[in-house]
């Protein structure tokens, strides 16, 4: 699920319905949020959730999915970031899916899941995020970077991608930078070289020293673009199979094993 809103239709939504949207990301419930807007009854809130769902080119009413491309496509304010959460490879399946519009009940069909186990899984990743419904879990989920158009989610999904199941990531490291948050995976037997690339050749250098020491981030080196407006590449793992010429980088390393520990 690498697109998780594969027609984003970028929409303003009008005062009310943006209010409804914003009170079932935080985790009212429809009693709750008709009391607080004066709407009156449930009925019509989810009338309202129903209009969202056609200001953005929807055709059914997911929830966590309206939440998801309110904010994705600008018509709902996100929330404000808190300091990445990295989750195992099911929670951020079940969190992905909820995102993309999946009921649980297709969730578990794909998965080959009874619904007790898909339900579990969706508790304990809600436990985890500390979010009461399954649209606060998507809130809860742009929060914490897992979801969202900055450089953490990107690493994230990427990692993820690369096959269903990654035994590395409770060793993934998580390194702070000035632009942001970037994950960092060790270099394995599957992925022998990985690499992050990154605009600044001075946050490249830090990210190396972050890095550097490591159990499985050895050798490790930064490669200059050969380009200008490319960006800095930090490797690590194998080296003969990265430090190839590719995706217009030369073979220039500023940083290698031999100077980790000055750099």
């Amino acid at each position: 699920m690498t697109a998780l809103t594969p027609s984003l239709v970028t929409a303003s939504l009008p005062p009310l319905e943006r209010q409804v949207l914003e009170l079932i990301a935080d985790g009212h419930r429809d009693p709750e949020v008709a009391a607080r807007l004066g709407l009156g009854t449930v009925a019509r809130v989810r009338y309202r959730l129903d209009q969202i769902a056609r200001c953005f080119g929807l055709e059914t009413v997911v929830r966590p999915h309206l939440v998801h491309h309110g904010y994705a496509c600008g018509a709902v304010p996100p929330p404000p970031l808190l300091h990445p959460l990295l989750l195992d490879a099911d929670g951020f399946d079940v969190v992905r899916a909820l995102a993309a519009g999946k009921t649980l009940t297709a969730y578990a069909r794909r998965r080959a899941m009874t619904s007790y186990q898909a339900t579990y899984l969706l508790e304990k990743t809600s436990a985890r995020l500390k979010a009461t419904t399954r649209p606060s879990l998507i809130r809860h989920a742009w929060q914490r970077q897992i979801l969202g158009n900055v450089p953490f989610a990107a690493d994230l999904a990427a990692l993820h991608a690369q096959r269903s199941r990654l035994p590395e990531t409770g060793r993934g490291l998580i390194v702070p930078l000035l632009s942001g948050y970037r994950l960092a995976a060790p270099a394995t037997g599957r992925s022998p070289t990985r690499h992050l690339d990154i605009a600044d050749g001075e946050e490249a250098l830090v990210a190396a020293r972050f890095l550097a020491d490591r159990e499985g981030y050895a050798p490790l080196w930064v490669t200059r673009p050969s380009q200008p407006g490319r960006p800095y590449r930090v490797s690590w793992g194998r080296r003969d199979a990265a430090f190839q010429p590719r995706h217009g980088f030369a073979a220039d390393p500023i940083l290698g094993p031999d100077r980790r520990r000055s750099a």
